[in-house]
């Protein structure tokens, strides 16, 4: 079952800001990583989204593909700002030993950009 991109970046915000009464089990670090794997992965869902209903065969292409071809059916603005924050989430999901865990204000301030990018986003319905 498929969550909407905007109930994974409610999930996401959840992991960074628990709700008051809540005890976390998991260290701010990891919550932090968790939740920068759930805002890609709502930036791939509404991009398979948009592209459903402009193009259905781009979904099944890569996502650096559908980000770079995005330019051509939104403005070019949106289009860069959607390839940088899905760039920086896709390397904060890579463990690497010489680099550091993206922090939980990196992770919250992309949940921002997130946000921000779902509601820029036109939604087509088809030819």
């Amino acid at each position: 079952m498929t969550r909407s991109p905007h109930h994974l970046v409610a999930a996401a915000g959840d992991l960074l800001t628990p709700p008051p009464g809540t005890e976390p089990t998991l260290t701010p670090a990891l919550r932090a990583r968790a939740a920068a794997a759930l805002l890609r992965l709502a930036l791939d869902e509404a991009m398979d989204d948009f592209w459903r209903g402009v193009s259905p065969r781009m979904v099944h292409a890569r996502g650096r593909t559908k980000a770079l071809c995005l330019d051509a059916y939104v403005s070019p603005a949106l289009a860069r700002q959607w390839y940088a924050v899905w760039r920086a989430l896709t390397a904060a999901g890579h463990h690497h030993t010489y680099e550091p865990p993206p922090t939980p204000a990196e992770v919250k301030a992309w949940h921002g950009a997130v946000t921000d990018l779902l509601h820029a986003m036109p939604t087509f319905t088809g030819p």
